[in-house]
Formats: C-alpha cells, structure tokens, sequence
C-alpha cells in the first residue's frame, strides 16, 4: 500500500473538547498543526446531545474561561447557547444547538489555520529513542504517514498513548472497575412542566443519591421552574419501585433529561452499560447495541409511568457512545484526590477544575456526587512521562479516577485543551 508523508510542528489526535481547543492554540501561537479526528465533523462529546457543566464553581463564581467561553460567546451571536446558569447539584448548567456547534468548530479552526484531516485514525507509531518520530494514520484505505516535534493525545481513551507504549491506569482504585457509558438520544413531544409539578408534589423524587450533599430545597420543582433550560437528575424512588417490580429496563436509578433548546424536546441521558471498557472495540459493539435496545424499551416505561412523556417519541439517537472513563496516563506530575478535596492550585496551574465529583456506578445503579471546591490541574498532568514529545489534553491526562470524575466535563476539558496547544507551540517555534 502506497503511504503519503506530511511533516507538521504539531499534531492533534482527536477534535473533541480536548483536541480542538489544542489545536486551534497552537496554530493561534506560530505551530504548523494537524488535527486528526475519526468523525465526519468536529466536537466528539460535545455534539451527542450533553450540556456544558462547570463553568461555574458551586458559588456561582466563573471558573472557566479561554477557548471554552470563546466557543459558546460564538453559539450566543447565532441565537444558539443559554447563558451559564447556576445549578445547586451541578454548579452551572449551559445549554446550546449541538449541531451549530459543528458549523462553529470548523469556522474557529480555519481561521486559526488549522490543517483538519476527518475520517481518519492512528493505527501506528514510529518510536525511534523514546520520542515518537511520526505517526501511522489510516482512512478510507489511504496510509497517511506524519512527523511532527510534538503530538498531542486528544482521543478522550488515549488511542496514541497506548499505540506508544505510554503507561496508563484504568477504573476505580482497588477495585478497577470502569464507570459505565452513555448512549444519548433525544425525545420529542415531552411536557416537562408536568414531570415538574410531579417532583413537586413527591419532593423524596428529588433525593437521587445516597451520598448526595445538594440540597433538595434547593434543587427542586421551584429551581426548575424558574430556569427552563435546566438539567434534571430525579425520580429515584419511582425508578426503585420500578426496578423492584422488574418493570426498568436500564441498570440505572434516575432519570436524567436535559432540556434542548427546541420546545417540547429533550436529551435524554439514562441507558447504562455495566462491564464495558470504552477502549475496547468488541465492548464498544456490544454497547452501542444495548443502548439502540434499551432505548427503545425505556421510552416504553416513560411513556406508561413519567408524566409528561406520556406521548414522546424518538427523534435522534446519537452516532458515538458516550464514554466517561478508560486510559489515564502517567504524566511528569499526577493529579490526586487529596489535592482536588483541599482545593490545591499549585503554582503550575494552567486550567482550573470545579465541577462536583460524579463517579456512576460501574457494577450497579447508584452515583456517588460530592461537591468541591475550585482545584488547579498542573502542566505536568498534560506531559508524558514515558514519550519524550507526547502530550495528552482532556480525561487522559495524568490523574486518578477520583479527580477523572470531576474533570472529565467538557468545558475543564477545553480549558486543559488550551494549554496543551499553547505548551505544545511553544515547544516548537522561537
């Protein structure tokens, strides 16, 4: 087969949260820059129908700015993304059109004068003296070959970090296990105000977690009420009954909608797939089935029992799976929960973290939530420690599970995406 050669400064792996804020940072900063990404279009995770969380701390306070707040000043100017909204389980909720978000990606690329490359992935690496020399990528049936001075991981499961060699840990400590992916879809026909006067006759709907702190006085029929574009997490007591009677078809103990900005629709985030590794292609087919098939069956349930969705209907389910967790690699630095618990900002911050810790449940149902304080993320969480010129951007970088849970969320995402194209420029020109 006949390979092609390119040579860049820098190249990127993957343009979601993590990878198109690196990449526009570091064409923004003098670097020659690819980006690489599997889909037919830019954001991963941010365009499956999920809400931007954490831009604010659980003061209301702005914790995250940068290429994150550019991306949703550009949505506003099209009419298509909310304002950040403080909520008191998960700190700010915004919302935004998923699909204008693609439009948005591409034009910000561009005029940054990034090089995208779509439909493609990395299947090999020429290692050559503990740095990587280039790049195996492969796409339509082209063997495309890239060198570049440094290489930056934005694949959210850390595809060029293991093709590498790179040491990483996976799942929960002690216990290993891996919080379950997402398949997101979308409902039409829903009434939500009705689904709130429920919650606010029955508030014991509200109280979704045994480790909970938010206060259900708080985030409840009234806080909905007044904030129409809002993310729900409830009915735990009627989804229990459910389960108890055999009557669930999904291993989860809340309903998760999130409001879209069409009327009468809604993102829904509640299929759960237990025992699946999301940097596995067989678990990522097996998935991807159970979630198309539960789908179906849980929107049978709602129908019967949630009012308001008496009269839904499917309108879109999404084409990537929505992974919270696999690889997490060792980088110059680690960041720990004990540094995120004491709201820590080393010197060497270069992103801010403030988003509650949200650790679902790999063997069962339940979440465990807990809200921190505003936590710095070192440059040297975003650095190899195994492949001289391998940076990672976005849930990959070097931390523990317990710290991946909180800065996992698109916009802390975004905001490690940033430094890592700006580290990454600076590396490599003047």
């Amino acid at each position: 087969m006949k390979t092609l050669k390119q040579t860049y400064d820098v190249v990127v792996i993957g343009g979601g949260p993590g990878g198109l804020p690196a990449a526009i940072g570091a064409s923004r900063n003098g670097a020659k820059v690819l980006l690489v990404e599997k889909n037919g279009f830019l954001g991963g995770n941010l365009t499956i129908g999920l809400p931007l969380l954490g831009y604010l701390d659980m003061d209301g306070k702005p914790v995250t700015a940068g290429s994150a707040q550019e991306l949703a000043d550009a949505l506003k100017e099209r009419n298509a993304c909310t304002e950040h909204i403080f909520c008191p389980n998960h700190n700010s909720v915004t919302l935004y059109d998923h699909e204008i978000f693609k439009i948005v990606a591409f034009e910000k690329c561009l005029e940054a004068g990034v090089e995208i490359l779509l439909h493609t992935q990395p299947i090999d690496v020429n290692l050559e003296n503990g740095r990587i020399k280039s790049v195996i990528l492969f796409g339509k049936g082209y063997r495309i070959e890239v060198e570049a001075r440094v290489f930056i991981d934005a694949s959210g499961d850390g595809d060029l970090g293991f093709l590498s060699g790179a040491r990483f840990s996976k799942g929960q400590k002690d216990t290993g296990v891996l919080q379950p992916p997402t398949v997101m879809f979308t409902l039409g026909n829903v009434d939500t105000d009705k689904t709130i006067e429920f919650v606010a006759k029955d508030p014991e709907q509200m109280r979704f977690c045994d480790t909970i702190d938010t206060d259900i006085n708080k985030y409840n029929a009234e806080y909905f009420r007044n904030n129409p574009y809002h993310v729900f997490v409830g009915l735990r007591k009627m989804f229990l009954e459910l389960k108890a009677r055999g009557e669930l078809p999904v291993d989860r103990d809340t309903l998760i909608y999130i409001k879209s900005l069409i009327p009468g629709e809604v993102h829904m985030n509640c299929t759960r797939h237990l025992g699946i590794d999301g940097s596995n292609v067989f678990d990522l087919t097996r998935a991807e089935i159970e979630g198309h098939l539960q789908i179906s069956e849980l929107v049978e349930t709602l129908r019967k029992y949630v009012p308001g969705f008496e009269n839904c209907y499917i309108t879109n389910i999404y084409p990537n799976l929505g992974v919270r967790e696999t690889r997490r690699f060792e980088g110059i630095k680690q960041l720990t929960e004990d540094s995120i618990m004491n709201g820590e900002v080393p010197d060497d911050t270069v992103a801010l973290g403030a988003y509650i810790i949200d650790i679902h449940d790999g063997l069962g149902g339940g979440t465990i939530v807990k809200h921190i304080k505003p936590y710095g993320i070192p440059y040297g969480c975003l650095v190899s420690s195994d492949i001289d010129n391998l940076m990672f951007s976005g849930r990959c970088i070097s931390m523990d599970a317990v710290v991946m849970s909180s800065a996992r969320v698109m916009p802390t995402c975004m905001a490690i995406g940033d430094a890592a194209g700006v580290g990454a420029a600076l590396a490599v020109t003047p």
